[in-house]
């Protein structure tokens, strides 16, 4: 019987020697060499895990009848407070808090759960906006690439550890019903804590969300795939559900190749447009089918939840830009929202 199990849980001064330009010239050398030696130990894993370690979150659970906090990871989704983790970590949970990167603890309040994919949405409030990740392309991954898992497990905070992709497009059962499927298997340790944490690529792109390990093996884990956790946010929190009307946009996203950057020099995934919806803001605007929404608002956009998120704070009447590239040209369009 197959048994698989939640990731859960010397100042010298006044008297100037006539050596002291050059013992000054060789200080600087040594912090040359220094650093330049440091730089050497940055590797791909170090830049990744220091790119992406302010969007992480320590999320704990008190539950009842248990007399210590369930502790879990989570990744904030949007700088306004939004974080994802999985639903086995939040599940029953009476209290909730979030500790974040800088040590801080906040109060947490479960925003939606999406039992179907073990995914749950908590939403904390605080004046300053915080450092969110981007789910990453997770449309090309390749078995065998390397990956990193991020999170706490028994409580060891913040804890990296590296492996590979060993398959894609894996299913199974989960012990309280249900079945997850396509998901990342990976040879990353994962332990309890560790659920709801970011599995990382090389470039520190957030390909899934740790979930799952088989109890009775090593280096058998698994985790969402990023794609299919963007589909779910994108429906759930929808500007249509936080604004009451509707962009009128279908969009989907094309991955870019290796090496071609997108805007800041990060994004290897653009959002293209597939359809719009006839008398909507969208068809006011003037987008058409192939355009590639680069910008809406403050917001650039990378996946289709990007779009749903920049419009949140928008309201009826106001007119919002949006930046695409239309064949070779990139133009700026103003899509009014009129309640449609």
């Amino acid at each position: 019987m197959r048994i698989w199990a939640s990731a859960a849980l010397v100042l010298l001064t006044g008297v100037v020697f006539a050596g002291g330009a050059r013992t000054e010239k060789n200080k600087e050398d040594r912090q040359t060499a220094s650093q330049a030696a440091r730089a050497r130990r940055e590797s791909p894993t170090v830049l990744a895990v220091r790119k992406t370690r302010d969007g992480i979150v320590t999320v704990k659970v008190k539950k009842p009848h248990a007399r210590k906090d369930t502790i879990g990871t989570g990744i904030i989704v949007d700088e306004r407070g939004y974080i994802v983790t999985n639903r086995h970590v939040v599940q029953n949970g009476r209290e909730i808090n979030v500790v974040l990167f800088d040590g801080s603890t906040h109060s947490a309040l479960l925003d939606f759960e999406e039992a179907s994919q073990d995914l749950a949405v908590l939403k904390i409030r605080r004046s300053k906006r915080l450092k969110a990740m981007r789910l990453g392309p997770a449309s090309d991954l390749m078995v065998g690439e390397e990956v990193i898992a991020i999170g706490n497990p028994f409580g060891y905070t913040n804890s990296v550890s590296k492996g590979i992709i060993s398959a894609v497009g894996r299913e199974i059962e989960m012990p309280g019903g249900g079945t997850l499927s396509n998901l990342i298997q990976t040879t990353a340790s994962i332990n309890p804590g560790n659920s709801g944490g970011p599995l990382l690529n090389v470039n520190g792109e957030l390909i899934g969300i740790n979930v799952a390990m088989r109890q009775d093996a090593q280096g058998v884990a698994f985790a969402l795939n990023a794609d299919k956790v963007q589909q779910v946010l994108s429906r759930r929190l929808s500007a249509s559900r936080r604004t009451g009307y509707y962009h009128g946009l279908d969009v989907r996203e094309k991955v870019a190749e290796d090496g071609e950057d997108g805007e800041d020099g990060e994004e290897r995934s653009r959002v293209m447009v597939l359809d719009v919806a006839d008398n909507t803001p969208a068809a006011a605007a003037g987008l058409r089918e192939g355009d590639q929404i680069v910008r809406i608002g403050d917001y650039i956009v990378a996946n289709r939840f990007d779009v749903e998120r920049a419009l949140w704070d928008t309201r009826v009447g106001q007119k919002v830009t949006v930046t695409l590239v239309r064949g070779r040209r990139q133009l700026n369009v103003e899509m009014p929202l009129n309640g449609s």
